[in-house]
């Protein structure tokens, strides 16, 4: 599961804006990125992609998409697909435009299955 680099806390999966694209370590922001939600990586047609945790920045509200690690906390990324339910309205379509489909209830068992195994 995931990944040994990441850009985020194991513990409360908060991250730091730092790139302004993957990798290039340009953004002048630097504020704290929420988890805000989960999604599954894409890998083609009928495929199951791994875990992939969805960042908001506190403060400019940039999206980020960020795999997880091994050793990631699997209470706070189930506390986060549970939080995730209730974004707020506006939220959703920024989310939509992005082309970000949230984790949604029927993937609860594909979660768990890439958390815990079968």
């Amino acid at each position: 599961m995931g990944t040994l680099n990441r850009n985020h806390c194991n513990l409360c999966l908060w991250s730091k804006h730092v790139d302004e694209k993957k990798g290039d370590r340009r953004a002048i922001c630097q504020a704290g990125m929420k988890p805000i939600g989960l999604i599954f990586k894409h890998e083609g047609y009928s495929k199951q992609g791994e875990i992939m945790l969805i960042h908001l920045c506190s403060l400019c509200q940039k999206i980020s998409i960020n795999r997880i690690a091994g050793d990631d906390s699997t209470d706070e990324i189930l506390e986060i697909f549970e939080q995730s339910k209730n974004l707020n309205d506006e939220l959703n379509p920024k989310l939509l435009a992005e082309d970000i489909q949230l984790l949604i209830e029927r993937d609860k068992h594909e979660l768990h299955t890439q958390l815990f195994g079968r």
